[in-house]
């Protein structure tokens, strides 16, 4: 009998009920899987029951939460032999949306007997990795800001919320960075490194990275003053961010922000200040997804 572990996140906004997860679970039982489901209980418990599971050998973790909770699971598990899993649940629900999970979690455990397995990078800031992506800056003084009671209220839209009115306030800083081993200097407003492709579930703003080819993709938007602002967040809308003269794309696989006080968020988690080094790991990670759902991320076939 194979085994696979679901941490279930009981708090996460959308996920499915425990009753629920638990007879879907069950129901893998007839495809040779043992499935069992434990619940966290703070935040970071998922790390730990993430890293004890891959510890005594169990095949799949699945998450079942949010992006954080995705977050959660893969730093307990990165570097063994044991796959992620993901669950839809949570809040943004941005890496179940871009994966093509299905929203039900009898067809997303599904996965354990019919879906691809995929090597895939993983971003590192300092000690902890990310999934989909790395912010610094505005959008992760936005994330520092959200009360917990909005988010559970509103979802997505408190983030939105919270942007637009802290967009017209919020002030770029000089900022010292270096670039695969360059030093710059910029009027930084926000820095954006992609692993992955959606921001949010909304918007594409790197909508050319690819999850295994052993880089990230960085944005640094530099502003200089309301107009600069509005005219870099209209072109956010509609994908042509990148022609405008104060946004500069590279692919990095290494980037260090110097500079001391800025927020760092990780896959829309608050993750303190810089200093920040941030890396990548190459295909740090197996991942099993839906066959055939998910091939856009991806530069390189499918292990099985």
């Amino acid at each position: 009998m194979h085994r696979a572990l679901v941490v279930y996140n009981p708090v996460s906004r959308n996920a499915p009920s425990w009753i629920r997860l638990q007879d879907a679970a069950h129901s893998m039982a007839a495809e040779g899987w043992d499935v069992s489901v434990t619940a966290t209980q703070a935040q970071g418990h998922g790390i730990e029951l993430a890293r004890a599971a891959a510890a005594e050998g169990v095949e799949v973790v699945f998450s079942c939460g949010g992006d954080g909770t995705i977050n959660e699971v893969l730093n307990g598990i990165a570097g063994s032999t044991t796959a992620l899993g993901v669950l839809r649940g949570g809040m943004g629900d941005v890496f179940g949306k871009e994966a093509g999970i299905p929203k039900a979690p009898e067809k997303g455990l599904r996965v354990l007997v019919d879906g691809a397995r995929h090597r895939i990078d993983l971003g590192r800031a300092n000690e902890r990795y990310f999934l989909l992506m790395a912010g610094v800056g505005f959008d992760a003084e936005v994330v520092k800001a959200v009360p917990s009671r909005p988010k559970r209220l509103l979802g997505s839209t408190s983030y939105a919320l919270w942007a637009v009115a802290k967009l017209p306030r919020y002030r770029a800083r000089p900022v010292d960075l270096t670039v695969e081993g360059d030093r710059i200097s910029a009027n930084a407003y926000w820095l954006l490194l992609g692993n992955t492709r959606s921001y949010g579930g909304i918007l594409n703003i790197t909508g050319a990275a690819l999850a295994d080819d052993g880089l990230l993709d960085a944005y640094l938007f530099e502003v200089r003053g309301p107009i600069d602002v509005a005219a870099t967040a209209a072109r956010l809308v509609i994908g042509k961010h990148g022609s405008r003269d104060n946004v500069t794309f590279s692919r990095v696989r290494e980037l260090e922000v110097t500079t001391p006080g800025l927020a760092v968020q990780l896959d829309g988690e608050y993750c303190g200040e810089t200093p920040v080094r941030f890396t990548i790991e190459p295909l740090a990670l197996e991942v099993l997804l839906p066959r055939g759902k998910a091939d856009q991320l991806f530069g390189r076939p499918a292990v099985t």
